[in-house]
């Protein structure tokens, strides 16, 4: 069968689908949820024609959108609030179970990684199973169904960045989503209002929207490519101003230290792993040179637009690196943390130390920030939210998934002869160690907002694992 008669075949059946739940919605009385929920994401896939433009349409609203825009439009069914995102996410899935009966994942190997998203989401489940159980609040449950649940999306991911073609059309829509995306940010600075702007008196304007996570990911993945595949670079004419719009808007001006300290970090760590790639036939000492040369000179050059458009002054922007308060001892924020990662230790005793608390899972404690006792669900830090809900096998399965990821993008980068792949297993290493840097302060691995952009790295570098393996079988025998 053709991919044109397998396209025919999908939009068939989904016309019919989205029939039979129309016809449903208006015998019940929701008419309106049932146009909202398949009509409108249908005839948007009739309209864009491939799943794959569903995707980079749901990439370019969850980082060019702030969440309270995104919010402006929702759907309600049951306890469950769905935004437009969420709406073409599902339409997303459904196709790509529509393709299943066609074998359509045939010769595609999930990968460790793969496997232990199965696990962890068998454990989800169970954790949902527990929470439900237990009585827990159900709007704790439902904020917490999406951000695990979504880890779902590594298969169908998997399934469209099987054609290279894919991948490249949506890392074009990655990066310019995060360029406009750092351009808003830096505007709402340069203006000095907006939404989630404001002004402390000692390291200035900040913003904190959750945008940085992702626009820091897409600059790791572009660095990545510039340095491993400088041949086949942009014109410098966009490298320059993408870099400075991502940077600039996106990160220095983001809310959170933990991003910073993940960037840098990741950089570090790919210099170093440079070092042991010998594919590329430079000589050490230029290597070292080179490399440090354009990490200090594009965060150099970064800082200064800063603040040369005024928007931050350098000595703001070093205030940020060092202190909130008097010190780190006396940081609130930091206190906070800790005391509440002190809390969930305590709670987790016996069976609950293995599976957690499960779905909705609150902790009461002293939180100097709040300056009073609360209880809450959301942990800053996804590691210690991860240990509430589902324990320490939860923590350790999840972990696992991107650590897995890590090294497999570090060993691909060492041994592949290609300069382009090199480029995106180096751009996914950064990528992978500043969100793990920036988990252990920050829900960012637990928040839903970005979870597809977050299971993307895996798929990417699965696929590109499995493309080296198979130009390695028909090389001719040496």
């Amino acid at each position: 069968m053709s991919d044109d008669d397998k396209l025919v075949r999908i939009t068939l059946i989904s016309l019919i689908f989205i029939g039979i739940v129309l016809i449903a919605s208006m015998v019940t009385e929701h008419l309106l949820i049932g146009i909202l929920l398949l009509a409108v994401p249908g005839i948007l896939f009739l309209l864009a024609g491939s799943p794959v433009r569903i995707l980079m349409m749901v990439f370019a609203l969850q980082i060019v959108l702030t969440l309270a825009q995104l919010n402006t439009a929702t759907v309600r069914i049951g306890f469950l609030i769905l935004r437009a995102d969420d709406l073409l996410t599902i339409w997303f899935v459904w196709l790509w179970i529509l393709a299943l009966p066609d074998r359509s994942m045939k010769g595609i190997r999930i990968g460790l990684q793969g496997i232990l998203i199965i696990l962890f989401l068998l454990i989800f489940g169970f954790s949902a199973y527990r929470g439900f159980a237990s009585g827990n609040d159900i709007l704790f449950i439902r904020d917490q169904l999406k951000p695990y649940g979504a880890y779902l999306l590594y298969f169908p991911l998997l399934w469209v960045l099987s054609d290279e073609g894919s991948g490249q059309r949506i890392w074009k829509v990655l990066l310019s989503s995060a360029a406009i995306g750092g351009l808003i940010c830096m505007i709402k600075a340069y203006i000095g209002v907006g939404e989630d702007v404001y002004v402390r008196e000692m390291t200035g304007i900040r913003i904190s929207t959750r945008q940085p996570n992702a626009i820091g990911v897409v600059l790791m993945m572009f660095l990545g490519r510039l340095w491993k595949n400088w041949k086949e670079r942009p014109p410098l004419i966009i490298i320059i101003p993408v870099i400075l719009l991502m940077g600039g808007g996106g990160i220095i001006l983001s809310q959170t230290r933990g991003i910073w300290g993940g960037i840098l970090l990741a950089l570090a760590a790919a210099w170093i792993l440079n070092l042991f790639r010998k594919k590329d036939n430079v000589r050490l000492g230029r290597k070292l040179i080179l490399s440090l040369t354009i990490i200090s000179v594009l965060i150099i050059l970064t800082v200064f637009t800063i603040s040369a458009l005024g928007i931050q002054s350098t000595a703001n922007i070093a205030q940020r690196t060092e202190k909130e308060s008097d010190s780190y001892l006396t940081d609130t924020s930091v206190l906070s943390r800790l005391i509440v990662w002190s809390t969930i230790i305590d709670d987790l005793s016996g069976s609950r130390m293995i599976m957690g608390k499960g779905l909705g899972a609150v902790y009461t404690c002293f939180r100097p920030d709040i300056g009073g006792i609360v209880t809450l669900w959301h942990v800053d830090g996804s590691f210690f939210q991860i240990a509430l809900n589902m324990g320490i096998t939860g923590v350790i399965v999840f972990l696992g998934i991107f650590v897995v990821t890590l090294f497999k993008a570090a060993r691909l980068f060492i041994r592949t002869d290609s300069g382009q792949r090199a480029g995106k297993a180096l751009g996914i290493f950064c990528a992978v160690i500043m969100l793990l840097f920036a988990s252990i302060f920050a829900s960012v691995l637990t928040n839903y907002r970005f979870t597809m952009l977050w299971v993307f790295l895996p798929a990417l570098l699965q696929t590109e694992i499995m493309r080296e393996g198979k130009e390695n079988t028909l090389l001719p025998p040496a």
